[in-house]
């Protein structure tokens, strides 16, 4: 058994346990996620990159940013789990999909912002 497929078991009986899966359609999942995402971004927002360095560095700080990201792991395999999607396959078809999107002599050091256009190496 794979982590993911072990921890997607322990959400699965978590959410049993308590008779959550009533409420756990896609659209309430996916705002569930969207709202924990959200609260991650609040733990970023404003901070610099020497700012940033010492949340990261402060083990009270870092277990809320931990927790956060947790929840949106936890939301994000549930929405998997009840919309059929194997997230594993799915990641790795991803990331298939890019190499070619993306290939490396052609992007390496550039990304892009849709208001900005190409930043990086010119």
């Amino acid at each position: 058994m794979t982590d993911i497929e072990r921890i997607r078991k322990k959400i699965k009986e978590f959410n049993s346990d308590r008779d959550w899966d009533q409420y756990h359609n896609p659209k309430d999942l996916l705002i569930a996620l969207m709202s924990e995402v959200g609260e991650l971004a609040d733990y970023y927002r404003w901070l610099s990159h020497e700012e940033l360095k010492k949340v990261h560095s402060n083990p009270e700080q870092k277990k809320k940013i931990e927790e956060e990201i947790a929840d949106i792991l936890i939301y994000l395999i549930t929405l998997a789990e009840k919309t059929d999607i194997d997230i594993i396959k799915a990641t790795e078809a991803k990331l298939e999909k890019n190499k070619t999107k993306y290939p490396v002599k052609k992007i390496k050091g550039i990304h892009s912002n849709s208001l900005e256009g190409i930043k990086g190496k010119e």
